[in-house]
């Protein structure tokens, strides 16, 4: 009787055209993800000295009304009261003072779009500014210490509801 030997097969080696579009694909959704979730800005803003909320309402007629994480967590609302209008305007009419969110423990500036910088602002006595700030990478969470910017002029850090 014929004695027999077991034969190998040889190892079939993976196609590689056939992994090149999962691969890309995996790529693609890496960078979706790092692009949806990146902070808006990581360098640190020029800084005055803050100024306190009792300044900000005596200089520039503006008093903070909220600072909060809403829409699940996915935008901050900050909310301005305009004291005096003419004062509110000295501050917010230059485009480069319009208000910018400065998260020391992320390093983060998170701003709004340029569409909202565009609006027209009315500067009446009384008057509300309501500001949605995307929450890039979920930057702020309630209890976190948020820095609100007019250009490079910080006000004293407010804890976010």
């Amino acid at each position: 009787m014929p004695m027999r030997t077991a034969t190998s097969r040889p190892t079939a080696i993976p196609d590689f055209k056939m992994l090149l579009p999962g691969l890309a694909a995996l790529v693609l959704l890496i960078i979706a993800a790092v692009m949806i979730f990146r902070p808006v800005d990581k360098a640190q803003p020029a800084r005055l000295p803050a100024i306190s909320q009792s300044a900000l309402e005596e200089r520039y007629g503006l008093r903070v009304t909220l600072v909060a994480v809403t829409a699940a967590g996915g935008m901050v609302d900050v909310r301005l009261k305009m004291l005096d209008g003419a004062k509110a305007q000295t501050l917010l009419q230059a485009k480069e003072h319009f208000p910018a969110l400065w998260i020391e423990d992320r390093q983060i500036t998170l701003q709004v779009s340029e569409e909202i910088k565009s609006q027209e602002i009315k500067f009446e006595d009384g008057g509300d500014l309501f500001l949605l700030f995307p929450n890039s990478g979920g930057a702020v969470k309630a209890g976190t210490p948020v820095t609100l910017m007019f250009g490079d002029t910080p006000l004293e850090p407010i804890e976010a509801r």
